[in-house]
């Protein structure tokens, strides 16, 4: 009893001065990974940077951090490293920036003094550069595109502006960084004309340039990039390019497999419409990569397309379904002339883009005799023949859908081991979509023109007269 008793007393006063005279709370400690950063002038670090950080607390934990730049408010966060971006007056090219770092702990005590650090930033210069991968052809009709590649070292969201130039003696034209892909059109594009200028597959005009693109001559389009502190990259420029003037309502595609086609068509077409525009897509010189937006910004400054294919080239016909939609669905009016494979599956792009359905085969598929009939059923649409000294072959007739229409038929046909064409399978040469007083939205004819006889400028005078917008 008694040495209990002793242990008593012996803790009692140890426990009076404990809640008389309580320890101190001590305030967390905090610091940044690195006391200082030494550098200057072209060594300084980018305005985009990384910090670092971490804190300590002797009597309890540390539950998050405050940080202030330049003496601004505190600003609380639970994370001990993050990436920061300072904006450059315009002019500056370099400044110091001061951080203060404070741990805060489980009693809401607070580092006292602060943590401190001086950070030396630089601003760089942006880069700018054309994407030479979709880079324009070295010939365009009407539309050029440029794909733009923009980036900062001080991070991409510190460019302010982009600026385009036409010609080396043209005036610079700010737009957003926002916009990376322009398409610079004629507002008019048969005569010198202020430039309009569309942003990704936009067919709204989103600014005007007044510098006129100059037609049938060459040119070359600079671009450069500007950042919030009002530095400029280097300019870049495209390669020189030749832009065609539009000389006529009709545009000619040319897909076929060589020049046979309109080496034979040229003299009909001038005769028949006074004059035409041709785009050679067999050239890679005249071909721009991207069909949307450039190649529909070629077709809508026509209001008739004629495209010529040919069985090899039928690829090319269905990879331009979304292309031939949109013309489509704008106003245009559009001739195809395109030999249909025997192996096209209903489920090919021509069956969803075209007046065809799908088509009918035989085993050798269809033989045209020399001179045999290809007849037409439309009004003001001449009857036609197989034009060549042999057989026209590889022939497969497309039933039209239920809004198309027959306009050339054969009723001559056969199959490929001589046997006439079963009565129950579609004859059909051309298929159209009406749109009332015999005019028509689309026509898609099976059998090369240019291989036909009879009078083929009536043909095409018939084919305008449809056309019509």
């Amino acid at each position: 009893m008694k040495r209990l008793w002793w242990l008593w007393l012996v803790a009692f006063p140890f426990a009076c001065r404990k809640k008389d005279n309580p320890i101190p709370r001590q305030a967390p400690l905090a610091r940044f990974f690195l006391d200082s950063i030494g550098l200057e002038q072209e060594d300084r670090l980018p305005s985009r940077f990384s910090l670092s950080w971490s804190g300590d607390d002797p009597d309890g934990y540390v539950v998050g951090y405050e940080l202030r730049i330049n003496g601004g408010p505190w600003s609380f966060t639970t994370a001990q490293e993050s990436t920061f971006v300072v904006s450059f007056e315009p002019g500056t090219q370099y400044k110091d920036v001061i951080f203060e770092l404070r741990a805060v702990d489980n009693d809401g005590l607070r580092t006292e003094p602060p943590a401190r650090l001086r950070v030396p930033l630089r601003n760089s210069p942006p880069t700018c550069r054309i994407d030479a991968s979709i880079a324009p052809p070295d010939t365009a009709l009407i539309a050029i595109t440029l794909s733009i590649v923009i980036d900062d070292p001080d991070g991409r969201e510190s460019v302010d502006s982009v600026y385009i130039r036409i010609g080396s003696a043209g005036s610079w034209t700010p737009f957003s960084p926002r916009h990376t892909l322009l398409t610079l059109v004629p507002q008019n594009p048969s005569a010198l004309s202020p430039t309009l200028v569309y942003v990704g597959s936009s067919l709204n005009p989103a600014f005007t340039i007044p510098t006129a693109l100059p037609l049938d001559d060459t040119l070359r389009l600079y671009v450069r990039a500007k950042d919030q502190g009002g530095l400029f990259s280097e300019i870049d420029s495209t390669n020189t390019i030749f832009l065609r003037r539009k000389n006529s309502d009709w545009l000619v595609m040319d897909s076929w497999t060589d020049n046979t086609a309109i080496d034979t068509m040229d003299g009909l077409f001038r005769q028949a419409w006074g004059g035409y525009d041709y785009w050679n897509l067999r050239r890679a010189t005249q071909r721009p990569p991207l069909r949307l937006p450039t190649w529909l910004h070629i077709l809508r400054a026509y209001p008739r397309v004629y495209w010529i294919g040919s069985q090899p080239s039928t690829e090319e016909f269905e990879v331009s379904e979304t292309l031939i939609e949109q013309y489509l669905s704008g106003g245009g009016r559009l001739f195809v002339n395109l030999p249909l494979r025997h192996d096209l599956g209903e489920s090919s792009p021509i069956f969803r883009w075209s007046p065809a359905d799908s088509i009918s085969k035989v085993q050798q598929n269809g033989l045209l005799a020399s001179g045999s009939s290809v007849s037409s059923t439309q009004t003001g649409f001449p009857n036609l023949t197989n034009g060549l000294p042999f057989f026209m072959s590889s022939i497969n007739p497309p039933y039209p859908k239920g809004t198309a229409t027959i306009i050339y038929e054969m009723p001559n046909l056969f199959q490929g081991n001589g046997q006439p064409w079963p009565s129950s399978l579609s004859r059909a040469a051309a298929v159209g979509f009406p749109i009332g007083g015999g005019k028509f939205r689309q026509i898609l004819c099976i059998l090369p023109v240019h291989q036909l006889g009879g009078d083929r400028i009536a043909f095409l005078t018939a084919l305008q007269n449809a056309l019509q917008p």
